[in-house]
């Protein structure tokens, strides 16, 4: 009767570790917005913003920002732009500063890429935590636009700004990675028990890990 109260606690075990680990590997819940945006030249543009709300202390996850271009409504503006316009304003670039407290961020620092027209832009970073609060942080978001023909209309125009907090989940401060192992190796261990304990009994062993029991000493009288 011990044997079998043994094995079912160890089966009962076996599966909380294993609802746990499917639950520590849950896809974490993520923010995603869609602006439209028009700078000062008149040009639309569908931001989109993909942030995650939770991340595990000890995991990494990625922002991801995206510039598009609105051609429903870029098709009839553009055709109104005269050369004279579209050549004083040759370069613009998509500039994008990200600042976090609470976490490292790849790669670091303001990112910058070239507008080219009629393709989008894709950003990715990625966030890993380096404590177990809350990462706060903030977007700045601009579009630099250079001339060669009129250094006055060099400009740095601020497109869109937020702020954002990302709530980081943890147990008792450990990483997900070394709660992750203590899981499997407690798994490992319920698992080869079950194992052993059901080998044992179909050899007709009833003792625990391959020892019998020991058997009572009978005294026989010699005369």
């Amino acid at each position: 009767m011990r044997m079998q109260k043994r094995k079912f606690v160890a089966f009962i075990l076996l599966l909380m570790f294993l609802i746990l680990q499917i639950i520590f590997n849950f896809v974490n819940p993520r923010l995603m917005s869609e602006n439209i945006i028009t700078n000062e030249s008149s040009n639309q543009y569908v931001l989109t913003l993909d942030l995650p709300e939770q991340i595990w202390f000890g995991q990494s996850e990625n922002i991801i920002i995206q510039l598009l271009n609105d051609n429903s409504q870029n098709g009839s503006t553009n055709e109104k732009q005269n050369s004279s316009d579209f050549d004083s304003r040759k370069i613009q670039n998509f500039e994008v500063d990200v600042v976090l407290t609470g976490a490292e961020l790849t790669p670091p620092g303001i990112s910058i890429t070239p507008i080219i027209e009629g393709k989008d832009i894709i950003m990715n970073w990625e966030i890993e935590p380096t404590t177990d609060q809350d990462v706060i942080g903030t977007i700045w978001i601009y579009i630099n636009t250079f001339s060669d023909v009129d250094e006055a209309e060099n400009q740095r125009e601020l497109l869109f700004t937020k702020n954002f907090s990302i709530n980081i989940k943890n147990v008792f401060g450990w990483k997900i990675g070394t709660i992750q192992w203590v899981l499997s190796l407690f798994t490992l261990l319920n698992i080869i028990y079950l194992f052993r304990s059901y080998h044992l009994n179909k050899s007709g062993q009833t003792g625990v890990f391959g020892v019998r029991p020991h058997a009572k000493n009978t005294l026989t009288a010699n005369y």
